[in-house]
């Protein structure tokens, strides 16, 4: 006993050697198994004429397991895991889908073209005329701004169709012609573009689209664009705020066949088309 208890690290040294020489061993057996079954099988690939052995028809399984497999889950595709419906809530507490409600149901009605009017008037006798243009606004946004106005016209004299603003103006440059129907030159300066050329005579006006307005309807809320109890203002007009369906989208463009909204709340634009065709929608901030 007291013999153990002095060597009993080497015998369990001798012990965890003996267990190493006999699993080299075995290992070495094992090899030698293994290259003895790949000789065989060598031997009888070289025996066919260098014809691998046949395998076995699997093709019965594999489509079996192929009509077994589920399809693939495409997420691209609208479904309503990732994109679940939105619904909403009317006034009659009428459930309405997501896909009928917002900007997508926004209907332009009708383009109206918003016009300057000018036309010469002569007054006074025969021995001493004067001479007046007539102006029309149609583009002023307030009703009362849009009736007709008249300037006398002398030569070099400017006269401002947007006072107080001094950005539109004509200027009488030349007065020609017989005193009771002459031919007035003028210079017309519109915000933005190259001074122009026109003349006015008597049964001669000259008009010019300004801006475009529009009218505008959202059925979901019954909700018309101008407002009908606005007597002031008939048409809506490029940046005007239209507020519906929890958002405030603002008018961008105006031209002859549609209008581009952009939303206040994600910026996303949408072109609304006359007609009541489907609107085409475009790109929104992340």
């Amino acid at each position: 006993m007291e013999f153990l208890k002095n060597h009993y690290e080497k015998i369990v040294l001798s012990v965890v050697l003996l267990l190493m020489a006999t699993a080299a061993v075995l290992l070495a057996l094992q090899v030698r198994s293994v290259e003895e079954e790949l000789g065989a099988f060598r031997q009888v690939i070289v025996e066919t004429g260098g014809q691998a052995v046949d395998r076995p028809k699997t093709n019965p399984y594999t489509a079996i397991l192929t009509q077994a497999q589920p399809p693939l889950v495409d997420l691209l595709q609208p479904h309503k895991v990732f994109n679940p419906e939105r619904w909403l809530m009317d006034t009659n507490r009428n459930l309405i889908s997501g896909k009928d409600v917002g900007v997508a149901k926004l209907q332009l009605l009708e383009v109206q073209p918003m016009q300057l009017k000018l036309e010469l008037l002569v007054s006074g006798s025969a021995e001493r005329q004067s001479y007046l243009v007539n102006i029309t606004r149609e583009y002023a946004l307030k009703t009362t701004d849009q009736r007709p106005t008249k300037r006398s016209v002398t030569v070099n004299s400017t006269n401002y169709l947007d006072a107080p603003s001094k950005l539109r103006y004509i200027v009488a440059r030349a007065i020609e012609g017989p005193p009771d129907n002459p031919t007035v030159t003028l210079d017309y300066q519109e915000p933005g573009k190259e001074l122009q050329k026109i003349t006015l005579t008597k049964d001669k006006p000259f008009t010019a689209v300004v801006e475009y307005g529009v009218k505008m309807f959202y059925p979901v809320e019954k909700i018309a664009f101008p407002n009908p109890l606005r007597k002031d203002v008939v048409w809506e007009r490029k940046d005007s705020p239209l507020v519906f369906a929890g958002d405030t989208n603002i008018i961008v463009e105006i031209t002859v066949s549609n209008v581009i909204v952009k939303a206040v709340s994600n910026d996303k634009t949408t072109t609304i088309p006359l007609s009541g065709s489907l609107p085409a929608t475009g790109s929104a901030r992340p």
